[in-house]
């Protein structure tokens, strides 16, 4: 809605599309469906506090499959230092005190 407004007021240009620039979004749109059925599934599956760890993970999906998925797009050494963190703070999520690793 946002961008056909844009488009239709004429602040911003529409984009002309060729069939080789849809063909290049595909796989893109593809793994981002995964991304977000595995959210939801999480959602439905388990508890929220899983959820919650699984779309915490989603940094670390996309750079794995941003470095697996040809064509490569490999990052600078920081962006991959940054994701230290995230698993850090997933992997305390998944810690409950006393007991261990634990996603229920």
């Amino acid at each position: 809605v946002w961008s056909a407004t844009m488009w239709t007021t004429g602040l911003r240009k529409t984009p002309n599309l060729t069939a080789a620039d849809i063909t290049a979004c595909i796989p893109i749109g593809l793994f981002a469906c995964v991304a977000h059925a595995g959210s939801v599934l999480a959602m439905g599956m388990g508890a929220v506090s899983f959820a919650q760890i699984v779309k915490a993970c989603e940094p670390v999906f996309a750079a794995v499959v941003g470095l697996v998925v040809p064509p490569m797009d490999v990052k600078p050494m920081l962006a991959y230092v940054m994701l230290i963190p995230i698993i850090g703070g997933v992997g305390l999520a998944c810690v409950k005190e006393g007991k261990g690793v634990d996603i229920n």
